[in-house]
């Protein structure tokens, strides 16, 4: 979802349409996002915490209310930004996850935020924000669900501090040189 907005910056921009929301680009790109999640979902299902239809009826009303308030006028275009944003936090609460609820909430405040200022600048500046905001919650539950990353050792740990090995049953001499 976060390309999804970088592409509604980047469309916004190119087109100066107004407020940096341009519902085409949400219209039209949610297809192939959803096609990938669901292709996503399958493959690493979630935890399925609330019943199996309720997350049916989510996509559904995803893709109904993307496709309509695309085509409501005073929405100024951030109607499908508001209807992403509240299915990220509905996601969340399903799942019980309050890092995609925030997530979803903050992409919804954004989406109202570029309802109500018309400037090229704040509006691409607001869709940047949502694909941060989205990125970082994607990074955090992927860290919370495989752990970090861990340095990778070449050698032995406990050979640091240690330069020289010497043979357990020979006595060391440190005055005879080699």
């Amino acid at each position: 979802m976060s390309i999804l907005f970088l592409a509604g910056a980047a469309a916004s921009m190119v087109s100066l349409a107004g407020n940096g929301a341009v519902s085409a680009v949400f219209s039209v790109g949610i297809l192939p996002a959803g096609g990938v999640m669901a292709l996503w979902l399958w493959r690493n299902p979630s935890w399925w915490l609330a019943p199996r239809n309720h997350y049916l009826y989510l996509a559904g009303g995803t893709l109904a209310g993307v496709l309509l308030l695309a085509m409501v006028p005073f929405l100024h275009g951030c109607g499908p930004w508001l209807v992403l944003g509240a299915a990220v936090a509905t996601y969340g609460y399903f799942e019980r996850l309050r890092l995609l609820v925030t997530a979803g909430a903050g992409v919804a405040l954004t989406g109202l935020l570029a309802l109500v200022i018309h400037a090229e600048v704040w509006g691409g500046a607001l869709h940047l924000l949502a694909a941060a905001g989205l990125a970082f919650s994607a990074n955090r539950l992927y860290v919370l669900r495989n752990g970090r990353r861990r340095a990778v050792q070449d050698s032995d740990p406990a050979f640091i501090g240690r330069f020289e090995e010497f043979d357990a049953e020979e006595p060391v001499n440190f005055w005879e040189r080699p």
